[in-house]
């Protein structure tokens, strides 16, 4: 479950998906409008619905583990909370380096700022790659989930944390998610985690997925 804002048509995963190459499927599910200016979900309901029709469709009843990297981790634990109140709960579901944003935090300037490293890493490009409807589908999407609380679910959650802060991050910068059953810490940061530290992220995820299943 990617996170809200583009990749600019790249998937969310393209970097820690091949490091499971041989021993394990992985399908990414796509938000409505995130890249191509399409109609964004009506609501949450609609969205977690979709999704989970989506799941089921691909894979029906087979076990297998929710991942989620940062707000894609409140989709994923939305989800899996659906699936879950379908009678279909999957086997797990790992939040790598996902925040819940409670609403004392949504308006902290770094976690705002968080969206913005994609178009600055990118440069001049993202402006001729980039469409204002695309844009406007993460300030929804982002809207949708202010004030949402993760509901209790009986699914074990992973999380995983980055070791390292970016720029400007305040003192207590480590990622948090309540009710997870384990933590794990991998190398690199909020962003690296899925890029040039993808395989010691991998690693985290294999290791307690072995043990799980």
């Amino acid at each position: 479950m990617p996170g809200f804002a583009t990749t600019l048509g790249r998937p969310w995963y393209a970097g820690l998906a091949p490091w499971f190459e041989g021993e394990r499927d992985v399908f990414e599910v796509r938000h409505p409008g995130v890249d191509h200016g399409d109609a964004v979900a009506r609501d949450l309901e609609s969205l977690t619905e979709a999704h989970a029709t989506a799941v089921r469709h691909q894979l029906g009843d087979r076990r297998c583990v929710l991942v989620g990297h940062s707000m894609g981790g409140t989709a994923a634990h939305a989800l899996a909370a659906r699936l879950a109140s379908l009678g279909a709960p999957r086997a797990g579901l790992v939040l790598i380096d996902s925040y819940h944003v409670i609403p004392d935090r949504e308006a902290e300037p770094w976690l705002l700022s968080l969206p913005a490293r994609i178009p600055l890493a990118v440069g001049e490009r993202f402006d001729t790659m980039v469409d204002d409807l695309t844009l406007l589908s993460l300030g929804a999407y982002t809207r949708m989930f202010r004030g949402w609380r993760p509901e209790s679910i009986e699914v074990p959650t992973l999380s995983v944390r980055a070791s390292e802060p970016l720029p400007d991050m305040p003192r207590e910068w480590r990622s948090s998610w309540p009710g997870v059953r384990d933590t794990m810490d991998t190398a690199g940061t909020h962003l690296s985690v899925l890029e040039e530290d993808a395989a010691t992220t991998a690693k985290a995820v294999r290791d307690w997925i072995d043990a799980l299943l």
